[in-house]
């Protein structure tokens, strides 16, 4: 979540720059929304023992486990960047269409329907919304969104399989018999990203600036006991 952050600020400096990022969770982590009640992950008893952390995106909470996450920061100004449901329906798009190559078939969830937010489920892949890409019936991509006044951040998750750790949450592999590593969905993926989005690939690390905003960020923010309880 810091480095996120920390390219998020990047992004929205005079010389940022778009980024892509692909990254799994070195330990099974509950990520919870930025408007969900810290008390909430009480409820989820089968994520009791696992990590906790807030993101500064919406929405309902997130086991990070046997999942791919992704993120993508850019200018505002940049192509899309002032179209942020359109960006966000072309990022889910071409995560269809790379699964759709790997044999998995998914579609864009349509409903148009509100829930109040009090009562919707705790967690995020139980939750629908237009745009979630969905596989057999079920949400197995989703994303969110956070507007700098100068850069926009744009972060999901793609569940690959069933976590002991959220089990009410068939991943691609219980919905379609596939196996599917997050490696091999990347190396489909990327290609499919550049094409939608026309973007020019050149693999990179953060930068010392960019490393350090990240650290700073866990310690004020991300890694701090008042973020994690603001609400």
């Amino acid at each position: 979540m810091a480095v996120d952050e920390a390219l998020l600020h990047s992004a929205s400096q005079p010389t940022g720059r778009e980024t892509l990022r692909f990254y799994q969770w070195s330990e099974p982590t509950l990520s919870l929304g930025y408007f969900q009640h810290h008390i909430e992950r009480n409820q989820h008893q089968a994520s009791r023992t696992c990590d906790l952390v807030r993101r500064s995106t919406g929405g309902g909470a997130i086991l990070h486990d046997q999942e791919l996450t992704y993120s993508f920061t850019t200018p505002i100004g940049n192509r899309l960047s002032n179209k942020a449901a359109q960006f966000y329906e072309l990022l889910h798009d071409s995560l269809i269409e790379a699964l759709s190559q790997l044999g998995v078939t998914c579609s864009s969830c349509p409903c148009t329907f509100k829930v109040p937010r009090q009562k919707e489920p705790f967690l995020c892949f139980q939750r629908r919304a237009p745009g979630d890409v969905i596989c057999a019936g079920a949400k197995i991509g989703g994303s969110a969104q956070r507007r700098h006044r100068t850069a926009l951040l744009q972060h999901g998750s793609v569940l690959l399989t069933k976590s002991v750790h959220a089990p009410e949450l068939p991943g691609i592999e219980e919905l379609t018999g596939l196996r599917i590593s997050a490696d091999r969905l990347i190396s489909a993926w990327l290609p499919v990203i550049e094409q939608y989005l026309n973007l020019q690939q050149k693999k990179t690390t953060c930068s010392e600036e960019e490393s350090a905003w990240a650290k700073s960020f866990v310690n004020d923010k991300f890694g701090c006991h008042n973020w994690m309880n603001r609400r």
